[in-house]
């Protein structure tokens, strides 16, 4: 599942090379457009375009994604390579730098070419043609940066040709510095004036293919990073001595014979939490095929690239260079897609010839362990990417930053079959309309790299919003805030030192606290992640106690890039009496209903997770008892408001034909109080492991239940408001289970007693229904608990597959490796019941069948089974670390 929603800003184009987030105004934080061309050809010069972000206009309601792009053509240019922008008038607009003249290749660089202009913006994002003014020249021109490199006080351009002439890779090439006059507007190319010009270094650096700055470094003076055949290098001047110094951080890929290319092709420097430059990121070599990292000592100074001992790591080499020794590597940089503090490296790969999957579009690699040079990495886009531009495209205030892409696609060299420019919009969590609901679609918090949370509705004095929060990541969480997990488990310390633990039920019968005061302001997921409401105070709908249905609006708060007619949905609260399905019930009772939200993952699968609906009941009402005999689904109530303090549930405690709903007696049913903020667990009927038990036509077995508001004067009206999560069955949290004992979760080798062989998953092979098997491969297992109950997934360290039992459960079946999502749980969620000091039997749940093994076929494999237990060595296991 890709984090970031595709929107498309031109779809088709004749060719594609350069991408930079384009702020039209210097003050402008968020929401830029674009700029981006091609490279063009011989015969057809290429159009610098400007596409103007939606979020631009007067209505800061629309969305990405829901309007096109319109795009202003600012000039037309012969073979323009890279751009840059500052304000070079003063009048706080942004003008952009254009280098062109390059010549069709390295093989045919333009001798005349190598042109920098700037070109002075309109104060009008839709006119075209900007006014286009000379900078200077030299022939090769690649690369160009703006900035302030040897003085504050007027703008600057850093400019690095590649060559100095076709096919020339060894000669090297000035990097030069070009400063702005005192009115850039008066030296233009017919009076063949440019700005001031000055040689940093005449003959240092080769095949430089990356310029990065590194703003006010210099003790207020720009850094700049390098790329090119020298490896990695950061210069800077020295006002000092009024010289340019530089030191070589690292020389990338060495040299190899016959490969013209070596060093380095791209380069960025990451922020790791306080520290700009926590690391140093690289693409190898030009056009190269490897990504590497720099990284220094824990106890190296913070926030300086210069004197200091960098080791480089490879991370990825993706695969043979072509012919010609090139790969598919066009550009790196560094930003916190995931809003932790620590930015990620993310990777343009063009594509490739034949193509390839891994070979296009852009990696995200994210440190583990940073100092041993440990990342992790997924794919964020699958198209063709040869520039990114990170930015914040819906002005979320930085928490969310998104990305563009261009297509590289350049005639003679290599050409993407469909070259476009993207956005990706960072939306883990989408929403759609469905008749009066919205549907939410998720993804798996398993299956994603990326925190996410959107805003939905405010009420009784209560910011709800949806939340995803990938595994073993900490969140964080106002004091005072509440949660309802709806998927997973949350944890936190309290602020009296004590850990609490959520999922997604509470013990059955009883009820819990939403509320988080946690010690150090967050919450925290394990292994299995957590999908979850969060309840935050608010003071748009008053605070409680509710006399009158008038305070107690729904306000819909969905986020502004979301659908229009989602956010232009109501919610309001319909008394229940007018529900069609009341069927003449509750006349005349302070009842209401607001429906509702369905919340589904967005994988293939589109598995229903809950749905979620909103109620209200005045002093003394009852809400009906009701038993669920047309519905399978287990319903928990989270209570945001209790009027009285003495509302809560009750149920039956007699079977369902001893109790009347209609006329129900006080001696035959249970109440529980659930306060302010709280949820109640499972009122259903269950076996002895927690599961819930089915009616003969599928429904789950309920007994007689409903909310009952508490008692008092109606004039002195106060009402209850709870929300109803209604989830698929689940297992709920046995408590005379003897054998769901606590075991602890980690990493083992689980090895049969009685023939001293380990568990494995036949070859670690990661198909489904793949074999379990006895062998010495003494394969690794990941041991992990069943959110909110005792019982254990057994998921294999080489394939990522879960042991699960093949369907029908029954004696002698197999049991088999599983990556897909397991039948209720049920078919891969086992009990460890210790038979002895250090072994156990394992026992697949709502079953009396254990972990087994048959006898050996014909080709001597001992395929793993399960079968009814006989308490023998041969149903006997040890997990060892």
């Amino acid at each position: 599942m890709l984090p970031f929603l595709k929107n498309q800003v031109e779809s088709t184009r004749p060719d594609g090379y350069w991408l930079e987030a384009f702020p039209f105004h210097v003050e402008d934080t968020c929401a830029p457009n674009l700029v981006g061309h091609g490279l063009g050809t011989s015969t057809e010069m290429s159009k610098i375009e400007m596409f103007i972000n939606p979020r631009r206009d007067d209505n800061k309601t629309t969305s990405v994604g829901h309007r096109d792009w319109p795009k202003t053509v600012i000039a037309e240019l012969w073979f323009p390579v890279a751009s840059s922008h500052a304000d070079i008038t003063g009048n706080k607009f942004n003008d952009l730098v254009v280098t062109d003249g390059y010549g069709p290749s390295l093989h045919d660089i333009w001798p005349g070419g190598g042109g920098v202009h700037w070109y002075e913006n309109t104060g009008d994002p839709t006119k075209s043609n900007w006014v286009g003014r000379y900078i200077g020249r030299s022939p090769g021109m690649h690369r160009i940066r703006t900035g302030h490199f040897t003085t504050k006080d007027k703008v600057q351009v850093f400019a690095a040709p590649i060559v100095v002439k076709s096919d020339d890779f060894t000669t090297p090439a000035p990097m030069i510095v070009w400063t702005a006059p005192d009115d850039p507007r008066a030296a233009d190319q017919h009076e063949g004036q440019g700005w001031e010009e000055s040689v940093a270094f005449p003959d240092t650096f080769r095949l430089v293919h990356e310029i990065t700055v590194v703003p006010g470094a210099n003790d207020g003076l720009d850094q700049v990073l390098l790329a090119g055949r020298e490896g990695v290098s950061v210069l800077w001047y020295d006002v000092k001595t009024e010289k340019w110094t530089y030191q070589n951080i690292g020389t990338g890929l060495p040299s190899q014979p016959g490969n013209p290319f070596w060093g380095s092709g791209s380069v960025d420097v990451a922020r790791v939490h306080g520290d700009s430059a926590g690391y140093v990121a690289s693409c190898e070599a030009f056009h190269g095929n490897h990504v590497s990292v720099y990284v220094k000592n824990k106890n190296a100074p913070h926030n300086q690239l210069r004197d200091v001992k960098w080791t480089r790591h490879v991370l990825e080499d993706f695969g043979p260079l072509s012919e010609a020794h090139t790969g598919s590597i066009h550009y790196v940089t560094c930003a916190d897609v995931d809003n932790d503090g620590v930015e990620e490296i993310l990777v343009a790969l063009m594509g490739s010839d034949p193509p390839s999957w891994k070979r296009t579009g852009v990696w995200c690699y994210k440190p583990v362990d940073l100092h041993a040079g440990k990342f992790t990495k997924f794919k964020l886009s699958d198209d063709s990417a040869g520039r990114i531009a990170v930015m914040d495209l819906l002005c979320r205030g930085g928490k969310k930053l998104d990305f563009a892409t261009i297509s590289y696609s350049v005639p003679g060299y290599f050409e993407s079959p469909n070259p476009a420019v993207n956005a990706y919009i960072s939306l883990s969590i989408t929403a759609q309309k469905l008749d009066a609901e919205v549907v939410f679609k998720v993804p798996r918090p398993t299956a994603t790299h990326f925190a996410d949370e959107v805003s939905f509705l405010d009420v009784a004095g209560r910011r709800m919003s949806l939340a995803v929060v990938p595994p073993n990541v900490k969140y964080a969480i106002e004091f005072g805030a509440g949660v309802k997990v709806i998927a997973g488990r949350l944890i936190w310390t309290d602020n009296h030192g004590k850990q609490q633990e959520r999922t997604v039920a509470a013990d059955p019968f009883s009820q819990v606290s939403t509320i988080v005061h946690s010690k150090d302001g967050h919450i925290r997921t394990r292994a299995e992640g957590a999908l979850f409401v969060i309840f935050r105070k608010s003071n748009t709908s008053g605070k409680p106690p509710y006399s009158d249905m008038k305070q107690l609006v729904a306000h819909s708060i969905f986020p502004n890039h979301f659908p229009e007619d989602v956010r232009q949905l109501d919610f309001p609260w319909i008394k229940v009496e007018d529900r069609p399905w009341a069927n003449g019930r509750f006349k005349n009772l302070e009842f209401y209903n607001l429906t509702g939200f369905h919340v589904r993952y967005n994988d293939d699968s589109d598995e229903h997770v809950c749905h979620i609906q909103g109620w209200t009941a005045g002093v003394g009402v009852s809400a009906g008892f009701h038993n669920h005999t047309d519905q399978s689904f287990c319903e928990l109530h989270a209570c945001i408001v209790n009027g009285t303090g003495h509302g809560g549930m009750a149920w039956a405690t007699v079977s369902d034909d001893q109790f009347d709903p209609e006329h129900p007696d006080k001696d035959k049913y249970e109440t529980l109080i659930v306060p302010d903020m709280a949820e109640h667990g499972p009122l259903w009927r269950t076996d002895r492991d927690g599961l819930a038990k089915l009616r003969k036509n599928d429904t789950i077995d309920y007994p007689w239940h409903a909310w009952i508001a508490g008692d008092g004067d109606p004039a002195d009206q106060r009402f209850d408001v709870w929300f109803v999560f209604e989830l698929p069955p689940l297992v709920a949290r046995a408590k005379f289970a003897e054998e769901a004992q606590k075991f602890a979760s980690g990493t083992y080798r689980i090895r049969h007693i009685s023939s001293n062989y380990t568990l494995s998953v036949e070859g670690g092979d990661s198909t489904d229904n793949t074999p379990l098997l006895l062998d010495d491969a003494n394969q690794k297992w990941d041991v992990s608990e069943l959110a909110g109950t005792h019982f254990h997934i057994l998921t294999n360290g080489t394939s990522g597959s879960a042991a699960t039992v093949a369907w029908p459960l029954e004696d002698g079946q197999e049991v088999v490796g599983s990556r897909t999502p397991a039948r209720l749980d049920v078919t891969s969620s086992w009990a460890l019941k210790p038979v002895s000091h250090d072994a156990y039997e394992i026992r697949l749940i709502d079953t009396d069948l254990v972990l087994s093994v048959a006898d050996a076929d014909a080709r001597g494999k001992r395929r793993v089974i399960v079968a009814k237990t006989s308490d023998s060595d041969g149903q006997r296991w040890v997990f060892e670390k």
